[in-house]
């Protein structure tokens, strides 16, 4: 196994870990607040804050009382599927997830961020509860490494029953990073709700064969369908590209426009680049 800190370089990782200290919304519709208790009304308490059902059922008028949540809470939510250790040269998706992922725990773990991660394929293979603290991450990378390198792992995982478990928890208040190389999108009512309640950062991982067919000695590939495409026809090939194009796009728009952050990465992309302009644009914008 790797040892985590292998992978990071030191001097990005500290710009990163600086941009991702303050780069999450500072408010979700209000939800930036948490329920604490319940008192009597009191002039000039705001009416919206009524709790109706204890006022009908005792008599007198109580209010809701709450109090602002300033702690940031992460959650990572990791396809640890078999699909993520296709590759097409030295370097596979796996590498790149293993990469990005890395850099993320422990750039939130020196921020003294409660963590905690969900992996899945399609079923929720691992959970950790959120805690605080380097034995607590240092498992959570252990679990990951463990899962990635599962033997009989599930080839394609199932990422709208990842996100329908996300919202049946009602979670709220964390920043969530969603790791997978999937196409197949949540129901929108789900990714909404969660993204409305959470900052969410959907971060596709992907090899560039898959989008382009370009860089492979290999003449087949085979779609998720079990459709086998010959690479050799550039017909076809034109066709395979415009096509996943458009739906690597549709899904990009789907997330933005539901209220999540969108990240692509590859094996040739610089993570640490990337995610210091991804989280830098992201500030520019008051996220």
């Amino acid at each position: 196994m790797k040892h985590p800190f292998r992978l990071i370089d030191l001097t990005t990782f500290k710009k990163v870990s600086s941009l991702l200290a303050g780069n999450y919304k500072t408010s979700f519709h209000g939800s930036w607040v948490e329920f604490a208790d319940i008192r009597e009304y009191s002039l000039g308490d705001d009416t919206a804050d009524i709790d109706w059902k204890t006022s009908a059922r005792t008599g007198k008028v109580y209010i809701k009382k709450y109090e602002e949540d300033r702690e940031r809470k992460v959650l990572f939510v990791v396809d640890v599927g078999s699909s993520m250790r296709f590759g097409n040269g030295d370097k596979t998706k796996e590498d790149t997830l293993r990469e990005v992922f890395s850099v993320l725990l422990f750039s939130s773990a020196q921020n003294n961020d409660p963590i905690g991660a969900w992996f899945f394929t399609d079923i929720m293979e691992k959970t950790h509860k959120r805690e605080k603290g380097m034995q607590h991450v240092q498992k959570i990378h252990e679990d990951f490494e463990v899962l990635l390198a599962k033997e009989n792992q599930r080839w394609e995982s199932s990422l709208p029953l990842a996100i329908e478990n996300l919202c049946q928890k009602r979670i709220r208040n964390h920043l969530i990073f969603i790791f997978s190389d999937s196409l197949e999108l949540p129901r929108e009512s789900h990714f909404r709700s969660l993204a409305e309640q959470n900052d969410c950062v959907f971060v596709h991982v992907f090899d560039t064969f898959e989008n382009t067919l370009i860089g492979s000695s290999k003449h087949i590939i085979q779609s998720k369908i079990g459709i086998f495409l010959d690479t050799t026809d550039e017909q076809k090939q034109r066709r395979y590209v415009q096509e996943r194009g458009a739906e690597l796009e549709h899904f990009r728009h789907i997330v933005t426009r539901l209220g999540g952050s969108y990240l692509m990465l590859d094996e040739t992309k610089n993570v640490y680049k990337e995610l210091f302009l991804f989280f830098k644009k992201r500030q520019g914008k008051g996220l």
